[in-house]
């Protein structure tokens, strides 16, 4: 991942006009992808050629119930294709490949429970755990919702 002051140093402004709240590099690429207010939409970025330490907006990717949600959770996976899982609930995670901005999975609503981390596991596993403390597997070769993996505590 990015570490500060050894991949990027900011010394007076920023490069974002809205807050950032989760940031991630897209393995294999020269991309960022950040979230945060005031909707759970995901913007992308080019981090410019080593000569030059510019950041600059490309474009957002949207999220189908962008609006009216909490910013969302994001994780990055360097598999076949770049793709970002994102969402701020069980019943919205998504996986969108960044390049084509092209929606590749859609887990299926199981509860609104809101997502307080969410990271790849392997190319098709993802691992979930709700602000509850609820932590949950998703098979994106399956159909269906996330599973249980483990209740909340009580």
């Amino acid at each position: 991942g990015l570490c500060p002051e050894r991949d990027f140093k900011v010394e007076c402004g920023g490069f974002s006009e809205r807050p950032v709240y989760s940031l991630k590099h897209v393995p294999g690429t020269s991309l960022l992808v950040t979230s945060g207010p005031p909707d759970s939409s995901l913007q992308l970025w080019q981090v410019s050629a080593e000569d030059s330490d510019v950041i600059k907006p490309l474009s957002a990717i949207l999220t189908e119930d962008a609006t009216g949600q909490p910013w969302a959770k994001i994780a990055t996976s360097s598999a076949k294709t770049s793709c970002v899982l994102h969402g701020s609930s069980l019943n919205n995670i998504q996986i969108t490949e960044v390049e084509s901005r092209k929606n590749v999975y859609r887990a299926a609503p199981s509860s609104s429970e809101e997502l307080s981390c969410l990271e790849f596991l392997d190319c098709s596993t993802l691992l979930l755990c709700c602000s509850s403390g609820q932590l949950c597997l998703a098979d994106t070769r399956q159909p269906g919702g996330p599973w249980e993996a483990a209740p909340a505590p009580p």
